[in-house]
């Protein structure tokens, strides 16, 4: 196979699967094939991370640690998009009618984040609401969680209220949150103005990090 054959090639594992959807989420199994996952969550180690405090609660939530940030064209790719970036915008112009925005690849781009999150760690309730986001995805690398270890995402399936902007009014939701669990190679999307939490990483979890890749899909400023 050419190069330009592999490039136009989807880089989506042909046997991933739709694990659960909601009305604002979709939860995407084995986004990779194996040996795509196992050089993505190795290429992860090698990325240097620093702490920084939340900004949604930094009393409270704990230092996560980060590894800058880069801006992408949706509908682009350089020759050398690394496969995961690649399978993330295949599967979020996949789901555009969930973001609202069907047809609308070509005015998207997206953020790209590397994120860990140690024991000890959360990150609170919040929407991701303004600065022209329409939705947001997260995508776990690290190479084997245990359910005991925490650090689930947690969404609220329905549009945030403003009479429900922080956890002590989500307590009085007519619905009940949905829990994420941090699986390898899983893939999360979800619309913006949704209420969703990183739950707090266990000490169980040891020296291990909750590894994603996160950002933001937002729309183009003309």
């Amino acid at each position: 196979m050419n190069l330009s054959s592999l490039l136009a090639a989807p880089a989506t594992n042909p046997h991933a699967r739709m694990h659960s959807a909601g009305e604002r989420y979709v939860v995407i199994d084995d986004l990779l094939p194996a040996a795509d996952f196992e050089a993505t969550a190795e290429a992860f180690t090698r990325i240097r991370l620093k702490p920084v405090l939340s900004t949604i609660d930094p009393v409270y939530d704990g230092f996560a640690h980060r590894g800058g940030e880069e801006r992408q064209e949706l509908a682009r790719n350089a020759d050398d998009t690394p496969r995961w970036q690649r399978a993330v915008k295949e599967q979020i112009t996949a789901h555009l009618d969930l973001l609202a925005a069907p047809g609308r690849a070509e005015h998207l781009s997206l953020t790209l984040s590397a994120w860990g999150y140690p024991a000890g760690s959360r990150l609170g309730w919040h929407n991701d609401a303004g600065a022209g986001r329409i939705g947001a995805y997260v995508y776990f690398t690290h190479r084997a969680w245990d359910s005991a270890w925490g650090g689930g995402l947690t969404v609220f399936d329905e549009e945030s209220r403003a009479d429900a902007a922080d956890g002590a009014a989500l307590v009085n939701s007519a619905r009940h949150p949905t829990l994420i669990l941090p699986r390898p190679n899983r893939l999360v999307v979800f619309r913006a103005h949704t209420m969703h939490a990183v739950q707090r990483v266990d000490t169980t979890a040891g020296d291990r990090l909750r590894r994603t890749w996160t950002g933001f899909i937002t729309e183009d400023t003309p």
